[in-house]
């Protein structure tokens, strides 16, 4: 099954769920339903989160699994709590400038398809806290 399309191909803005279908008897409900945050994450994301889970969140264990140091583990564990809580920074201390995420893409913390999703998310001349970073 594929994942869920969660911005619009032309503008990629947000997409809204206005309808669920069961395809048993086919009936289509239509309304306005809370996207998960779940929905929102990157293929990257979503996998760190089934080893995060399946380690009990043992740190040490997800950097001995996916062969990344700790400190890569601890920023893609933020990436995660930023998504949860948001995204484009519900707290201030999480929003980041363009620079930021560029360091952070040379410094492979991040994967280019996640900096240009996070510089999407930054509106122009943004110049803001870094979150923790290693």
């Amino acid at each position: 099954m594929s994942t869920v399309l969660n911005t619009c191909p032309s503008c990629r803005h947000a997409l809204e769920i206005t309808a669920l279908h069961c395809p048993h008897c086919d009936i289509v409900i239509q309304g306005h339903f809370q996207n998960s945050p779940t929905l929102a994450l990157s293929d990257d994301q979503s996998a760190f989160l089934k080893v995060f889970v399946l380690s009990r969140g043992n740190l040490k264990e997800i950097e001995r699994i996916l062969g990344i140091s700790y400190p890569t583990v601890r920023s893609k564990l933020d990436q995660l709590v930023e998504a949860f809580q948001g995204g484009s920074g519900e707290e201030g201390s999480h929003l980041i400038s363009r620079n930021d995420v560029l360091e952070r893409i040379s410094r492979k913390e991040l994967t280019i398809s996640e900096g240009l999703d996070m510089l999407d998310r930054l509106s122009p001349g943004t110049t803001q806290q870094s979150p923790s970073s290693p």
